[in-house]
């Protein structure tokens, strides 16, 4: 999720061990690449669409702003509703995080 400028993607793909990468970007970066990007979508809307699981989840994203295209990427329904349950079993998520109470968001 995020990394709409592509250096996630391209580091993930240098690992051998990786096989395929799926990219989604935020709202806001979608919007402005989707003519050129046609194989990204907004990261919420690709997680709730896909069917496949992923072993790795990836979220390079923006800070969560109240109101920002980020804020409803950091809420605990999110993880629990929507991003856990794309995660095969012993799957992982990482993500960085400027403030930890940053995870208290609802």
């Amino acid at each position: 999720m995020g990394g709409g400028e592509g250096s996630t993607a391209r580091e993930a793909l240098n690992d051998k061990s990786i096989e395929k990468v799926t990219m989604c970007d935020i709202d806001e970066v979608f919007k402005a690449f989707r003519n050129n990007l046609s194989s990204t979508m907004p990261a919420k809307i690709e997680l709730l669409e896909r069917k496949e699981k992923f072993d790795i989840i990836v979220g390079d994203l923006a800070d969560p702003v109240e109101g920002g295209p980020c804020y409803q990427l950091y809420t605990k329904s999110f993880y629990q509703h929507i991003l856990k349950p794309k995660l095969n079993q012993g799957g992982i998520f990482v993500t960085q995080v400027l403030s930890y109470h940053l995870w208290l968001l609802s």
